[in-house]
């Protein structure tokens, strides 16, 4: 089987960090009925800047962008399979699943975390993969 691949990115061109940051990959790729989201930091969708804060305020922005992106090529967040979380501190879990549960209330896709040290200050980086149109 052989799928077609393609860059996708958000309509919201500021929220292209790709781009912006001069980053060597795409906010995602879709291949075939999946999205394959690169690893999001906190931003600002009205500036593009970056938007730190507390764990909870930015796993909430990312989530917000997620869902952006997500809409922006056909898919929603109830399309996300499987979401890895990279987290600056452990003892912030419960702060990113406070607000992980908002996002996926019922359902919630499969998930990794773990504690990672992030560039940029971030505190929180996540990823996801999606199915879409299958």
């Amino acid at each position: 089987m052989t799928w077609d691949r393609a860059a996708i990115a958000p309509d919201n061109d500021r929220l292209n960090v790709s781009k912006h940051f001069n980053l060597p990959h795409s906010p995602g790729v879709k291949a075939g009925p999946l999205l394959f989201l690169s690893g999001m930091i906190a931003i600002d969708p009205a500036s593009g800047s970056l938007a730190l804060g507390t764990v909870e305020s930015e796993t909430r922005q990312i989530f917000e962008n997620m869902r952006h992106l997500l809409e922006s090529n056909g898919a929603t967040l109830a399309d996300v399979v499987k979401v890895n979380v990279f987290i600056h501190d452990m003892l912030e879990f419960e702060s990113m699943n406070r607000v992980f549960r908002e996002f996926f209330p019922e359902n919630p896709p499969a998930r990794t975390s773990c504690g990672v040290q992030l560039s940029l200050g971030a505190k929180i980086e996540i990823e996801a993969v999606a199915l879409v149109g299958a």
